[in-house]
């Protein structure tokens, strides 16, 4: 992942001289790593940057105190791919701080993923920020789901938005749009599997047959 702690973790276009609204953290009481919310702060500094203020870890709630000085963050260009969509925008990075490919990036609006990265006109696997030209990105946040629906005679594809980790369970009933489809099957990225479960980041499809209501008169 990125630094560890960052003043800029976000996609932003604000002056520096407005505290961020969230931190990417360590959490001393839960030692979780992740966004921190901002309750107050302030920067200041030249040619460091050095935030004094409190915030407010988003796993456990707990409230603190932190003092963090780093280099002036630079201004990265950023491809963001969603729903089958690239949008433009750019991230805020300390200059000595790392990107990987398959790390995670906090975005204002959720979590992406780094699927690429240019450096110096290249492909790399990894480098500094200061050395960066673009980074490519895919939402993480959530995923979508691909089902293959029977509907009798015909066959129809459809999906659904979910989180990486919800849970679709072989024989329950999922509101697929308009439409209840009873899971056959799910195909994930190893198996196909015929009971039990699968998150919805490793499922490749799900095949159902749809459930027609009955009426009473």
């Amino acid at each position: 992942m990125a630094g560890a702690q960052t003043i800029s973790p976000a996609v932003t276009s604000r002056s520096l001289v407005a505290a961020p609204s969230a931190l990417v953290l360590k959490c001393e009481a839960c030692g979780e790593e992740g966004p921190h919310r901002v309750l107050k702060g302030r920067l200041s500094g030249k040619g460091d940057v050095v935030f004094e203020g409190v915030v407010k870890c988003s796993a456990c709630g707990s409230v603190r105190n932190v003092s963090m000085r780093e280099s002036k963050p630079i201004e990265i260009p950023l491809i963001v791919s969603w729903m089958e969509k690239s949008v433009r925008q750019s991230i805020e990075m300390a200059p000595d701080e790392i990107v990987a490919v398959g790390s995670e990036l906090f975005l204002v609006d959720g979590s992406a993923r780094v699927t690429s990265i240019e450096s110096k006109g290249r492909r790399v696997p990894e480098a500094k920020a200061s050395e960066i030209d673009a980074i490519w990105v895919k939402r993480s946040d959530k995923v979508w789901v691909s089902f293959s629906v029977n509907m009798g005679n015909r066959t129809v594809s459809r999906k659904v938005l979910a989180a990486p980790d919800e849970e679709f369970l072989v024989k329950d009933i999922v509101d697929v749009g308009r439409e209840r489809v009873l899971v056959h099957h799910i195909r994930t990225t190893h198996r196909t599997i015929h009971q039990g479960t699968a998150t919805a980041d490793e499922i490749v499809r799900i095949y159902g047959t749809i459930v027609r209501e009955r009426t009473s008169h």
